[in-house]
């Protein structure tokens, strides 16, 4: 979870009332978050990753006034139309597609008011922006900024000067000189890269990377344009209002750019039976609503329509509106009982035999990861140059995760790319589900991914990784020379145990590596654990 410091007297400032540390070391675990400690100056808490409006003095100070009863229900903010406009370049479909902006008025920074929008920025930009990868912002000073804005690409020869930099250099010096250039430069694997511009063909931000020097915001900055990019639309959308609403708070006056933000809260309607069952209790409506305006919530007891604001990223169903309502009820209040069954709990044998299978693989000096059964067509197929059967998700909210994996290797795959400029070797291994279609039904097997990465990985690594793992089980394998798309012709083969095919392993094809932006050999193995319990049971 991602910890942070808050200064507290601007936070005491921003809920309107001074508290006792004594009250806030006892109301901060029971609004969900957890507290490290408070000193004289300061609040270190944890905030968990799906509350990213709470990653500020701003955020945090609103639910917290909220929770104790001082600024209760749901807060609305205006958005003030203005003629700001930005035009889009085809180009970025290719570099960088989403992009959407903001301008911030009336804005008096201090010190402090100042550090806390670059802390929120840079949060934002390692929790819910995934390390810029899926959503970028920058912010600048509006009066150095003449409209129309162009959000287009330029080449790494293009010259422009980068924040905190003395003069103009190309895109190529600022990506391998620029502290901000070395760390994401992986991100920007393209020829051209993408780029805002004003109507003075002035730079102002290179996203995800640097902003612009020339548009750079003080201290005496009073209105600021705000841009934001990335790969899913939801979620930059989600970061531009958790932005200008914390600016809102401290006194700022939202304008409009091409129509954005859309700051109307959101509604969802809501089982009162449901609910109810849900939490044990049996909460009339009249104290559902009293809960909700706790949490910065508004329920209509006329049509059992719940409104939350548009910055609550985190409210995706009526059972997270139920977890608000938990929490505003307080979990010490429920009513603890005792289950009417009596039973011997016990590790299911499934679970067992993956843990053993997860500790040959330690002691092989295998690294395991973990990553999601979301993933995208593109990756699975073609990437891997294999025409392998997805599962499609329906009416995905991103191309990034539209079907569901069919194997665990293209994961893998992912995981090395990110980390490949890292040290080596990267030898990663992983278990869980994949999702094979057979006809209308879909099987569920979980299986064993293994990526060895290094100068010298080849077949006869892989084999004797694998060969370890089969005779630590006590089983005995047979190769077969096999074909497959994404693994080099020669070096690859299909396993058996008892003439049951239960594993791939070969060296990936130089095509599939260089389509994961690598230039290090892999050799990898699938296994499906599945059946390999069943042929030891």
């Amino acid at each position: 979870m991602p910890k942070i410091t808050l200064n507290k007297k601007d936070t005491l400032k921003l809920i309107g009332k001074n508290i006792s540390d004594k009250q806030l070391s006892e109301a901060i675990p029971l609004m969900g978050t957890d507290l490290e400690h408070i000193s004289k100056n300061e609040i270190e808490v944890e905030i968990f990753p799906n509350r990213p409006d709470m990653l500020s003095e701003e955020g945090f100070a609103r639910a917290m006034s909220s929770f104790l009863g001082i600024k209760t229900g749901l807060k609305t903010y205006k958005v003030n139309k203005s003629n700001y406009k930005y035009k889009v370049d085809s180009k970025v479909k290719s570099v960088r597609p989403y992009c959407t902006a903001a301008v911030v008025k009336g804005l008096k920074f201090n010190k402090d008011s100042l550090l806390s929008l670059m802390n929120l920025q840079d949060k934002l930009h390692t929790t819910h922006g995934r390390n810029r990868k899926k959503v970028a912002m920058g912010v600048h000073d509006l009066s150095k900024i003449r409209f129309p804005l162009t959000y287009t690409t330029k080449p790494k020869s293009f010259k422009f000067r980068a924040l905190e930099d003395r003069q103009e250099k190309t895109i190529q010096r600022i990506l391998e000189e620029h502290p901000k250039g070395k760390d994401y430069a992986h991100l920007l694997n393209k020829k051209e890269v993408p780029i805002w511009i004003d109507a003075k063909d002035q730079v102002l931000s290179m996203p995800p990377i640097i902003n612009s020097e020339e548009t750079k915001v003080t201290i005496d900055t009073k209105d600021i344009f705000l841009d934001l990019t990335g790969t899913d639309p939801i979620a930059i959308d989600q970061a531009l209002n958790i932005l200008v609403t914390a600016l809102v708070d401290r006194g700022g006056k939202i304008y409009s750019v091409n129509n954005t933000p859309n700051l109307n809260p959101k509604k969802i309607k809501i089982n009162i039976n449901r609910l109810n069952k849900l939490l044990g209790t049996n909460l009339a409506k009249s104290q559902i609503s009293k809960l909700a305006s706790k949490m910065g919530l508004s329920y209509s007891q006329s049509n059992s329509t719940m409104l939350y604001p548009a910055y609550r990223a985190d409210i995706l169903s009526e059972v997270d509106i139920t977890e608000d309502i938990a929490i505003a009820y307080g979990y010490n209040n429920f009513k603890t009982s005792l289950p009417n069954i009596s039973t011997i709990a016990e590790e299911e044998p499934f679970e067992r035999f993956k843990n053993q299978i997860g500790e040959i693989c330690i002691g092989l000096n295998l690294q395991e990861v973990s990553s999601y059964h979301l993933s995208n067509k593109e990756d699975e197929t073609t990437k891997m140059n294999t025409k392998v059967q997805t599962v499609k998700v329906i009416n995905s909210i991103s191309n990034e995760y539209n079907v569901l994996r069919p194997w665990i290797i293209p994961s893998l795959m992912n995981i090395l790319k990110i980390n490949r400029h890292n040290e080596y070797p990267q030898n990663l291994f992983e278990m869980g589900k994949v999702f094979i279609r057979k006809g209308i039904n879909i099987e569920e097997p979980t299986r064993l991914g293994i990526t060895l990465c290094n100068h010298n990985t080849d077949f006869t690594e892989a084999r004797k990784v694998l060969d370890a793992i089969f005779s630590s089980l006590g089983l005995i394998p047979k190769y077969e020379n096999t074909e497959h798309d994404s693994f080099i012709p020669g070096r690859v083969a299909r396993v058996s145990i008892n003439n049951k095919k239960v594993a791939y392993i070969g060296e990936l094809h130089p095509e599939v590596i260089k389509n994961f932006n690598m230039d290090m050999p892999v050799a990898a193995i699938e296994l499906n654990l599945s059946e390999i319990h069943k042929i030891l049971n």
